[in-house]
């Protein structure tokens, strides 16, 4: 049986992981069908200086060669907290269809894929995200919890529905500002779970 990164960087066929951790490393994937052609969401996903537009806790992605990116994590809307820098690679790259990264810096594991593929009713794109991170673990997992306040398998699923938001609306609805009544104990719990309090990418409408 081939493993979660065998899976998610080998080819255009393949179905997507189930949730899981091994070896301390946590496998996520969310599906989204999109209003949207394919090649347009896969140009857009392509340039990854947009990236914070959409991804939560990306403050920056600066390209270093056609294959190979700076990132800069942490809370965008502070600018005197913590941050955790590293590099990625694209690994596979399928004009239209899909694309495949990996960390290359020993301090941060992160693998994973984006498949573009029309939806079997014609009408917009299926957009599968897998992506595997391993939790590091000491002093160096202290400071990623405390830069992204969700867990990985949330963080997929928050930042593909950011992606659709985004691509489908041209924003990412907010609701910083609007007031709600007490949430009790119950309500927050969750507000921890899913990172509620996180800020929302700012996204934009410029698709050029």
């Amino acid at each position: 049986m081939e493993t979660a990164k065998e899976a998610s960087l080998a080819g255009t066929m393949y179905a997507p992981l189930p949730e899981g951790t091994n070896d301390g490393r946590v496998t996520a994937h969310a599906v989204q069908t999109i209003n949207a052609d394919a090649e347009e969401l896969y140009k857009v996903w392509s340039d990854v200086t947009r990236f914070p537009r959409w991804q939560e806790h990306v403050v920056s992605v600066t390209p270093t060669s056609k294959t190979t990116s700076h990132w800069v994590v942490g809370n965008p809307e502070d600018q005197d907290g913590k941050r955790i820098e590293f590099d990625s690679e694209i690994t596979e790259d399928v004009a239209g269809q899909k694309i495949a990264w990996q960390s290359i810096s020993p301090e941060v594991e992160q693998y994973g894929s984006v498949t573009f593929k029309q939806a079997a009713s014609g009408r917009g794109t299926l957009v599968t995200l897998i992506q595997t991170v391993k939790v590091p673990a000491g002093r160096l997992g202290n400071a990623v919890a405390s830069v992204v306040a969700r867990g990985p398998a949330q963080t997929v699923k928050e930042n593909l529905r950011h992606f659709k938001e985004m691509a489908e609306a041209g924003e990412i609805p907010s609701v910083a500002g609007q007031s709600h009544g007490p949430r009790g104990i119950v309500g927050g719990i969750k507000e921890w779970m899913y990172g509620e309090t996180n800020p929302t990418p700012p996204g934009s409408s410029d698709r050029s």
